[in-house]
């Protein structure tokens, strides 16, 4: 298994784009998949691969888009495959096609069937593949030149995740409104809009991440980072660990996963 990312020159709608590829002798591959509060568009170029989350498979082929997940799912691959993707900020995708962001919640579905127009337009991008740098290339030129969506709302909104991001999730709702003109029901129903979840979802759910992150690069012993992330004892971050991992802390620890030890290196 490789996972390579590269560099990107749009900012505001680009987190990342990256080349997973998985060679004959890595397959039948198969691996937990953590959500990374990030939608996505992944175009699969060969292979077999599919999604399964509680018991729901999802086959993955040609163009995919991907809503936010907020517990993980496990990734199978049956066969030598390579796929390119992009990582989109949290509001990129409301603001690129204009349309509900909480609807891809929890899946994977074909672009085409999603939103026909937009794959037209990426696909065109994806067919003309030659190399991972021409391809950085042409789809950072595509969404610099893309029209968006933008109003107050999506200010909004983005000003709620730059607060989110510096305080690294370890704020709450009351104090993400002390920085906006809006009631919390709005924050609630335009958050989910734009973003694909509650902003009290969207806050645990970084918050955990950050200290997985912190974890697998070795900064800093579990325990402290417990203290550090606000877990006032092991039960809280158990309850946690298990709603976004699907499994308990003990066993997580005890296996070996490579493909989330690679985007936990690169976060």
């Amino acid at each position: 298994m490789t996972l390579t990312y590269f560099d990107h020159s749009v900012p505001h709608l680009i987190e990342e784009y990256y080349q997973l590829s998985f060679s004959e002798n890595a397959v039948p591959f198969q691996s937990t998949v953590l959500p990374v509060g990030f939608t996505h568009i992944t175009h699969l170029f060969y292979g077999k691969q599919k999604a399964i989350l509680n018991s729901k498979e999802m086959p993955l082929q040609d163009t995919i888009i991907s809503g936010q997940f907020f517990r993980s799912y496990q990734l199978h691959c049956a066969s030598e495959s390579m796929s390119f993707g992009i990582s989109f900020h949290p509001t990129a995708l409301f603001k690129i096609l204009n349309t509900d962001v909480s609807k891809l919640d929890n899946k994977h579905m074909a672009l085409s069937e999603f939103h026909p127009e937009f794959h037209a337009k990426i696909q065109s991008v994806f067919s003309n593949f030659s190399s991972p740098e021409s391809m950085v290339k042409h789809l950072n030129k595509f969404f610099s030149d893309i029209k968006l969506t933008t109003n107050k709302n999506t200010e909004n909104i983005d000003i709620a995740i730059n607060l989110i991001k510096n305080k690294e999730g370890l704020l709450s709702v009351q104090e993400i409104l002390e920085h906006l003109n809006i009631s919390q029901k709005t924050l609630e129903t335009q958050f989910k809009k734009i973003v694909g979840l509650t902003p009290g979802k969207y806050v645990r759910l970084y918050r955990f991440l950050k200290l997985m992150r912190k974890y697998e690069s070795q900064e800093i012993a579990i325990k402290d980072l417990m203290f550090m992330f606000d877990y006032y004892d092991r039960s809280h971050f158990s309850k946690d660990f298990k709603l976004f991992m699907s499994e308990t802390p003990k066993s997580y620890f005890k296996k070996d996963y490579p493909l989330l030890k690679a985007v936990f290196k690169n976060s």
